[in-house]
């Protein structure tokens, strides 16, 4: 990434983390399969979720859900992108994207939506 740090989009709702480590390696998980009751199930996806009220910023959601989701809190986090997710319905939601490295087991993970 260039010395200029991409902005996300204000009216992003929604936030996530591409966490990445030394050996060029990604951090996925597996979500849930509870169709209606979590975004993507059964898919393969990046860590995150929608912004609750608590959340002052889209960095604190993504901090949040990294927490929630997977019990990491990493020291440095980026805003790296928007990227556009479609519901069934039609609908494009933008997801704020934060990069960050992270060189820990992932097997050591706790995972509570995948």
């Amino acid at each position: 990434m260039s010395g200029d740090a991409l902005q996300v989009e204000p009216e992003a709702a929604n936030a996530s983390a591409l966490i990445y480590n030394d050996r060029g390696e990604y951090l996925l998980h597996l979500r849930d399969y509870f169709p209606g009751q979590i975004w993507e199930p059964g898919m393969w996806s990046l860590l995150g979720g929608g912004r609750e009220p608590q959340d002052a910023t889209l960095e604190d959601t993504v901090r949040r859900e990294l927490a929630e989701e997977a019990g990491l809190d990493l020291a440095d986090l980026s805003p790296f992108a928007t990227e556009y997710a479609s519901h069934d319905d039609g609908t494009t939601v933008p997801i704020a994207v934060y990069a960050g490295r992270w060189n820990g087991d992932p097997r050591e993970l706790r995972l509570t939506e995948g």
